[in-house]
């Protein structure tokens, strides 16, 4: 089977031919039918620090995926072949305190598809059964292969943060595809149409944020967002800020945006420390929640989400590629000149 892989310590990646991983009796092999290139691959595809130590080298990369099922366990009764099926990108232990909480997302012995085991960008992958979700027939394989993204969204939107009440005012900074889906989130909870910031790179994304999904949008490069903040406010800033950008510059601009009371929501990673005003935190009486990854029940109402159509993920996945073209996709998602990039099979 082709699988696109990283097989050096370095920069870049390789397309090569394996064979799929034979299944244990508690797991299904999955025919990949899209897999979606998140942040974190680009950083295991540059290699940077963090995945020095972090990832396994070599590994067959990807963790955002979905399929259908080929081959079954004999140990497997709830799944067939044939069935639709997206895939839990952390495997937890189960064991910990956190897992018996029902938070697997912070599982204290995690590893993660495509990190540190193979992952989905591959003809066929390995899968046990406990991380499958179904996906009904409504939902496009396109639309399913971004539910792991989108699941890390309700996480920050359902259970960090705090309620989001109807007419509530909202802003996004970073509009890459957990941006969109924030806003898309936000929309569906009543909040009144969310404000999306980004900078020159992103030209492409705003774009895309304000064109397909009729959002408005603003280079905070050009114009500073605090004049549209109190237009959008009557002054008294945003009840919500969405952190999706791993910038320390984007972090602190979320402060002056918010209003007294209102809430930070961080989703994104970033590369070092930040210093914030803390004083200005604690006397604005301002929330700051950090939010990673997702669980079972944020899985299933990512689902639901899509099959609703609440979320358009159709307008947010701008380009699908084939597994020969790994490179030119990973060189689009790092130039930020598409929005979602996905592999199809």
């Amino acid at each position: 089977m082709k699988a696109v892989a990283k097989t050096r310590r370095e920069p870049g990646l390789e397309v090569i031919e394996s064979d799929p991983d034979r299944i244990s009796d508690n797991e299904v092999l999955i025919r990949m039918r899209a897999a979606s290139i998140c942040g974190s691959d680009l950083g295991f595809y540059n290699y940077t620090p963090a995945y020095e130590k972090f990832a396994k080298v070599p590994t067959i990369m990807g963790h955002e995926f979905a399929g259908e099922i080929a081959e079954v366990g004999k140990n497997v009764h709830d799944f067939n072949i044939g069935d639709r099926v997206s895939v839990e990108s952390v495997l937890y232990c189960g064991s910990c305190k956190f897992c018996r909480q029902g938070a697997t997302n912070i599982c204290r012995n995690f590893t993660v598809f495509g990190m540190h085991r193979n992952g989905g960008f591959a003809e066929f992958v390995a899968v046990d059964q406990k991380y499958l979700h179904r996906i009904p027939g409504s939902v496009s394989f396109l639309e399913a292969g971004v539910v792991e993204p989108l699941s890390v969204v309700v996480n920050a939107l359902e259970d960090v943060s705090a309620q989001i009440n109807v007419g509530e005012t909202a802003c996004v900074i970073g509009p890459g595809p957990l941006g969109l889906f924030s806003a898309e989130i936000l929309r569906a909870k009543g909040a009144s149409n969310p404000l999306i910031l980004g900078i020159g790179i992103d030209e492409y994304r705003l774009g895309l944020a304000r064109t397909n999904l009729s959002y408005e949008t603003m280079d905070t490069e050009k114009v500073d967002p605090a004049e549209k903040m109190n237009s959008m406010t009557d002054g008294y800033g945003f009840d919500v800020v969405v952190v999706a950008a791993g910038a320390p510059a984007a972090l602190r601009s979320a402060v002056p945006l918010v209003s007294k009371g209102g809430q930070i929501i961080v989703i994104g990673i970033f590369p070092e420390d930040v210093s914030l005003p803390a004083s200005d935190l604690v006397r604005r009486q301002i929330s700051i929640g950090g939010s990673y990854g997702s669980a079972w029940k944020h899985y299933e109402e990512a689902i639901h989400l899509l099959n609703k159509k609440l979320v358009r993920a159709d307008a947010i996945v701008s380009h699908q590629f084939d597994l020969d073209h790994a490179d030119e996709a990973f060189q689009m998602a790092k130039a930020k000149t598409g929005s979602k990039v996905q592999f199809k099979n």
